[in-house]
């Protein structure tokens, strides 16, 4: 008689059980329509401030347990009207805080605006007076810094002073165009000088985005131009720095230098010119030869063959890729094997050839090297080539035609 009561209460149990998981159920889901139609709110409600949370910035005092926050200022162009008075300001402030301005980065938008400062533990300035010495005749120089950022891909260049300028540019806003090239941004970085003069100061800093894989094929270019009173812009000059990986390790935050380039200091010869920078690292028995570009050539595409020749032996051969246009550009490295024991017997011998498909067409030659095998300005590149080991010498040379240079030999 126990066993219907038993099996009963269990059912009446079981009943329970289901109907309880059923309403909590129901609940579970009536309360999540509810909340997605936004009737309860998610989240408990938070009491408006009374006091407003944006400060000016007039008032800088601020308890520890608040968090300051700032208006953003908006980037406005100055005005023309406003760049003299500017200029005096900055002029009173520079005599006033000399050193503020001489460790001072900033990148220019629209009108320069102050990045932050740059670290002098990260830049090895020359502590000899000679490495900011002025160079020699009218040549501009030009002072600047590069430190490749790996990790991030980034190239840095910190733009810091220029000196010599020419008497009827002194009175003229200067600027420097940087270029990263080959590059499909046909965009450039500018910077204006902090104030005129015969030695402008720069101090700004810029940032391009490079692969790592890309870096050893592109070249930094960095014109030159001052602006007239009807806003014209002269050319002062420019200089080509091909990247290189081991070169910027080396290199990283160390100042360096170059003369401004300025092709009108010499005339261009019947059969055109050619732009070569040399260097030799005694220690590493290693001859770099940069081709540059050519000017002056009477042909659509063109290619330069860069020869070693010791004694009468042809020891390698090295080619450029193909460039077009009458003044191409190459910014090729090519590097030879040379021990210093060699260096009076050996020289370069550099042709410029338009592609064919049957063979070649030579349209010029010179021959850089010792007294053995040079005179006038190949002979002169040669020898500040040895006696400068850490500098890439850069000249133009004119090309002659091949019956004179084996008239020379």
């Amino acid at each position: 008689p126990l066993e219907p009561l038993v099996a009963l209460a269990c059912g009446l149990s079981a009943a329970f059980l289901f109907l309880l998981l059923f309403g909590l159920s129901v609940y579970l889901l009536w309360r999540k329509r509810l909340t997605q139609a936004g009737l309860i709110p998610a989240t408990p409600t938070i009491p408006r401030c009374t006091t407003p949370v944006l400060q000016t910035s007039q008032s800088s005092s601020y308890g520890s347990g608040d968090v300051p926050f700032f208006v953003p200022p908006r980037f406005k162009r100055t005005p023309q009207l406003n760049e003299e008075k500017e200029e005096r300001e900055y002029a009173e402030e520079w005599e006033l805080h000399p050193d503020l301005h001489t460790q001072r980065g900033s990148v220019t938008l629209g009108s320069w605006f102050p990045l932050g400062s740059i670290r002098p533990d990260l830049y090895q300035l020359p502590e000899e007076p000679s490495e900011w010495a002025l160079p020699d005749g009218s040549a501009v120089r030009l002072w600047f810094a590069l430190r490749y950022q790996q990790e991030r891909e980034q190239l840095v260049v910190s733009l810091l002073r220029a000196a010599n300028l020419p008497v009827q540019c002194q009175g003229n806003v200067t600027l420097v165009k940087l270029q990263l090239l080959p590059s499909d941004d046909r965009r450039h970085r500018q910077a204006k000088a902090r104030r005129k003069g015969c030695h402008p100061q720069f101090n700004d800093t810029f940032v391009f985005q490079v692969s790592n894989s890309c870096v050893d094929h592109c070249s930094l270019k960095m014109s030159m131009y001052t602006v007239d009173h009807q806003k014209k812009h002269h050319l002062v000059g420019q200089v080509m720095i091909p990247l290189r990986h081991s070169e910027l390790k080396e290199t990283a935050g160390k100042v360096q230098w170059r003369d401004l380039d300025n092709e009108s200091d010499q005339p261009l010869s019947k059969n055109g010119d050619i732009q070569v920078s040399l260097n030799y690292n005694q220690s590493l028995h290693r001859l770099t030869v940069v081709v540059l570009r050519a000017r002056g050539l009477q042909c659509c595409s063109v290619c330069a063959q860069v020869s070693l020749k010791i004694h009468t032996q042809v020891v390698r051969n090295k080619w450029t890729n193909v460039a077009k246009g009458n003044n191409p550009s190459f910014n090729e490295r090519l590097t030879f094997r040379l021990l210093p024991m060699q260096l009076d017997t050996a020289c370069l011998t550099l042709q410029l050839q338009q592609p064919s498909t049957e063979e070649p067409v030579l349209l010029g030659i010179v021959v850089i090297g010792p007294f053995m095998y040079a005179r006038g300005r190949e002979l002169e590149h040669w020898n500040d080539m040895v006696s400068k080991p850490q500098e890439l010498v850069r000249q133009w040379h004119p090309l002659g035609s091949a019956d004179t240079v084996q008239e020379l030999q």
